[in-house]
């Protein structure tokens, strides 16, 4: 094992060390970003040319050339990229706002300004210079994709850009300072670097290195620039002072409305940036600026469904936080009256850490500490350490894990994490403890690959810093892919095709006895030429009933109230899901999935049958206008008599007006109508009760409105004026009789002082 280790890891560095490497001028000008590239400085530029195609089938020539020209000054690393298109007429581009570039063509700068091939700040355009920045990581896989690591697109970097259409395709033009950077120490620099550009015309995804699919890192095909020194930066101090004024209404028990008095609230935020040490801090921080998350279906759902973050302060270097598992989930973190931060890497060392207090109504004030650090292993290995404690009283929640992550043989990854809890509530008594641990290997190749994956999490695992939804039991999977290429200009570009045997034991079951859930499950993907996508799944899955989780149901019948016994189980339940997805054209672009088959209707321990629609519709009518809709159908019938148990629809609408970069405009509407009919017993049919309580039908129909303006000429300096509104009603799928339950208006200024 140890030979094999070693064979891998001097693999990679073998790989790296055949990349492409770039000197680059150091000038002493500063020249005005305007997307013409007409000053004389640019004739000095080093030039990165010669793309290949990533996606969809790697290592072929770009079908569209692009020339990226680069140099630096002593405060700042300029590019200019020549992005050559064959129908320029067809070039995608929108005014938008910071982030929102996803149906654009783009060009993507990465550089992984430490060389640690693990983490890399981007810097996107798109023909208009509307900027798409954040950092990506490296990190996690699954057989069915060859996404390498993740993309976290809410950190705002200060930079500059600008672009314009030509005659050719387009041109962008970038300057990015080195105080919205961190690097390492050192006389003279060297950084990965890599290209990325999007043709949304034809879906193609070119990088400036030759980007293998077939490997577990993405940043590790990255080339180098050298020759980077006498660079300034200086400490950087950032001050946002904010003002936010709240004015809530409430409808009352009487039935009448009621607005409440103004609420104002002063907070801010304080940074601090060395080379390679931020230091944060916030104080009654403000997320009036946060967009209500989509909603999803609820019902039929036996454990908690996971939100990502949407918190500015909370974002900045969570991808630092990450670990197997998400022992840390700063959700978790409900009302903080403030908090710090402290993010850095010190040579092979990344080392992240925050404290905040979560104040919670009736009780006293929660302390949460989350701390991880990390060590680089050879190429692109890693290992480490994560610790959390949440204190409120007498009561703690505390969490310790280690994890390794080694990457060998170019195309291979074992991950191993061993983690432990110990918890005591408020009422005092003894403290529980209980492990958690995890084994995963991967292949990440291109015509075949692999993901077999265990996880045990003890009954008794609590990280209420965490989302951890599920616990005492045992996951395990076993997933094979298999893919295939078709020749350059073929109507099918690649073709996927994995399956694998998901199961879930008892945790003091495993291996031991059967498993109480699981499917054997077949699902494949289609890429057409132009940007088609054609994904289905075919699966078979069983679920064996717990007699505990029904322990307090009871059948209520004529003669009272008698003991529930639940079935054995649902066996075969055949299911399977169609997805078509069209290019992403000029103007539009649309998805519709249908799903179907057996299921487990788990409130009522039975045998169901389900139908779930979804549609997606996003409109471009100008550059500056976007309209998305989205439709969820969800329906759940009842295998004994096919009555209907449940059903959700929820349309949603969002449009936004952006007349430039700075003003944006935004109106969403989701509508959500949901009902469950009373719990019967699936062999009598005799109502159901809980703890003595038989439970009745039940229905939503509400209409939850957000509307906002913003204006934001860079990052940390906005004007934000919102207002939302729930109305809730009577009948199902009907604006009519609509009662307002609760609304509110919102003002929020903050401005950035920067040095």
């Amino acid at each position: 094992m140890k030979s094999t280790l070693f064979l891998g890891l001097l693999f990679a560095t073998k790989l790296a060390g055949q990349a492409p490497s770039v000197r680059i001028p150091r000038i002493e000008a500063d020249i005005a970003v305007d997307g013409l590239l007409d000053e004389p400085v640019w004739r000095q530029a080093a030039r990165l040319d010669g793309f290949k195609q990533y996606r969809p089938v790697d290592s072929r020539p770009a079908e569209d050339s692009t020339v990226v020209l680069v140099w630096y000054s002593p405060t700042a690393i300029y590019f200019g990229i020549l992005a050559y298109d064959r129908e320029p007429d067809l070039v995608h581009a929108t005014v938008a706002s910071r982030d929102n570039i996803a149906s654009d063509d783009e060009v993507m700068i990465y550089l992984d300004t430490f060389n640690d091939r693990r983490r890399a700040y981007f810097f996107g355009s798109n023909p208009l210079g509307v900027q798409d920045d954040g950092v990506r990581s490296e990190g996690g896989f699954s057989a069915s994709s060859f996404t390498s690591g993740t993309i976290d697109r809410n950190p705002d970097f200060q930079y500059q850009s600008s672009g314009q259409r030509t005659a050719f395709g387009y041109v962008i033009e970038m300057r990015i300072p080195f105080k919205s950077l961190r690097y390492g120490g050192g006389d003279e620099q060297t950084w990965g670097i890599n290209v990325d550009r999007l043709t949304q015309r034809t879906g193609y995804e070119d990088t400036w290195t030759d980007v293998r699919r077939a490997s577990e890192s993405f940043l590790a095909q990255a080339g180098t620039i050298t020759g980077i020194h006498g660079i300034h930066r200086g400490v950087v101090v950032e001050l946002e002072p904010e003002l936010t004024a709240q004015l809530p209404g409430n409808r009352l028990d009487d039935g009448t409305f009621s607005r409440g008095d103004v609420q104002p609230a002063v907070g801010g935020n304080l940074r601090f940036g060395f080379t390679n040490l931020t230091v944060d801090g916030t104080i009654n921080p403000d997320f009036s600026q946060v967009e209500s998350d989509a909603g999803l279906v609820t019902i039929n759902q036996r454990f908690a469904l996971f939100y990502p973050e949407r918190r500015l302060f909370f974002l900045e270097g969570i991808e630092l936080f990450a670990s197997p598992n998400n022992l840390v989930y700063t959700r978790t973190i409900v009302d903080p009256a403030g908090g710090a931060k402290l993010t850095g890497k010190f040579g092979p060392w990344t080392i992240a850490h925050l404290t905040a207090v979560d104040q919670e109504a009736g009780a006293p004030d929660a302390v949460a500490n989350l701390t991880r650090g990390r060590r680089d292993i050879g190429a692109n290995s890693a290992a480490g350490l994560t610790v959390t404690d949440r204190e409120q009283g007498g009561a703690f929640n505390r969490v310790a894990s280690a994890d390794t992550r080694l990457l060998f043989g170019g195309v291979y990854y074992l991950q191993v994490q061993l983690a432990g809890s110990a918890t005591r509530d408020s009422s005092g008594g003894a403290t529980r403890t209980a492990p958690l641990w995890d084994v995963e290997y991967d292949r990440t190749g291109r015509a075949w690959g692999f993901n077999y994956k265990v996880t045990a999490i003890d009954s008794n695992f609590a990280a209420q810093s965490g989302f951890v939804p599920r616990t005492g039991v045992v996951m395990g999977h076993a997933f094979n892919r298999f893919s295939w290429y078709g020749p350059r200009k073929a109507l099918i570009e690649q073709v996927t095709v994995y399956g694998g045997l998901p199961q879930v034991w008892r945790y003091n079951d495993f291996l031991r006895h059967r498993p109480i859930e699981g499917d054997g499950d077949l699902n494949g993907s289609v890429r057409l030429r132009g940007g088609w996508n054609v994904n289905g799944t075919v699966a078979d899955a069983f679920v064996r009933f717990d007699p505990a989780t029904y322990a307090q149901y009871a059948l209520s019948g004529p003669s009272g109230l008698v003991p529930f016994t639940p079935s054995s189980g649902v066996f075969g339940a055949v299911a399977g899901t169609l997805t078509v997805g069209t290019p992403l054209f000029q103007h539009y672009e649309a998805a519709v999935g249908v799903a179907g088959g057996t299921t487990t209707i788990f409130p009522e321990a039975a045998r169901g049958s389900a139908l779930n629609v979804t549609g997606t519709l996003t409109l471009r009518p100008t550059q500056a206008t976007r309209l998305f809709a989205t439709l969820t159908y969800s329906r759940l019938r009842r295998a004994r008599d096919g009555t209907e148990f449940a059903r959700t629809i929820i349309p949603r609408l969002k449009l936004e007006i952006q007349p430039n970069r700075a003003l944006f405009f935004r109106v969403v509407a989701e509508y959500r109508s949901q009902r469950q009919a009373a719990l019967e017993d699936a062999a009598t049919g005799l109502p159901l009760a809980i703890s003595g309580t038989p439970v009745g039908a039940s229905r939503t129909d509400s209409l939850r409105i957000d509307w906002l303006a913003s204006y934001q000429p860079h990052p940390g300096t906005v004007v934000f004026l919102g207002y939302g509104s729930t109305l809730d009603g009577d009948r199902a799928l009907t604006f009519r009789d609509l009662r307002r339950e609760q609304d509110g208006f919102f003002v929020k200024v903050a401005y950035l002082f920067r040095r």
